[in-house]
């Protein structure tokens, strides 16, 4: 499968080799965008009422260009101290994982400042441990909007800042009463950081 998607993409790349750089419709990208992000939860569930938000970082690679789309892939990370045992249970740290792939569009404001709104979906992993010792983990999936603004700061680099908002839905089973509790979870995230195009 991995082959067929990679000849695939060949493809994609070579199918318009007869015509100019700045003509051709598809071709491939590599913006990469590093960042640190700073998580709030909000909401009636687990993570906004039993868990304090500590660091999250973040990593963005878009790999593909189709006119002034841009698909990509991505990775946030996210860790949490548990503040309420009587809600999340007997561990003292989550971290929250989440891969998602996404698409944006680039919306060139002035010469050096560009905004790119995006949307994604992916999957997530919580797991949840105290010292040593591991607690299990709890999956999901997510549903993810936002937008990033772009300073060039030099040829190939350039800041951002920007705001992301992700809904997860995750799996739990547990008593009816409490499945909205641990089953919901809605973030707004500041991201902040470098972009390398």
């Amino acid at each position: 499968m991995k082959y067929n998607v990679l000849l695939f993409l060949l493809f994609l790349q070579f199918s318009y080799g007869q015509e100019t750089e700045n003509k051709r419709p598809v071709k491939f990208n590599h913006d990469i965008r590093i960042n640190a992000l700073v998580p709030f939860n909000s909401g009636d569930n687990f993570l906004a009422k039993a868990n304090d938000p500590q660091f999250g970082i973040g990593v963005n690679f878009s790999f593909l260009r189709i006119y002034d789309f841009k698909l990509g892939a991505g990775y946030d990370y996210i860790y949490y101290n548990t503040t309420d045992i009587t809600r999340a249970g007997n561990v003292e740290n989550a971290r929250f994982n989440s891969v998602y792939g996404d698409i944006s569009y680039e919306i060139k404001i002035i010469k050096k400042l560009n905004i790119e709104p995006y949307f994604g979906i992916g999957s997530d992993k919580i797991n949840f441990k105290s010292q040593d010792r591991n607690y299990g983990h709890q999956t999901g999936n997510d549903f993810i909007i936002g937008f990033n603004t772009d300073y060039q700061l030099a040829k190939r680099l350039s800041a951002f800042v920007g705001l992301c908002y992700l809904e997860s839905k995750l799996d739990i089973n547990t008593s009816p009463e409490f499945v909205s509790f641990y089953k919901n979870s809605k973030m707004l995230q500041l991201n902040i950081g470098l972009k390398i195009h």
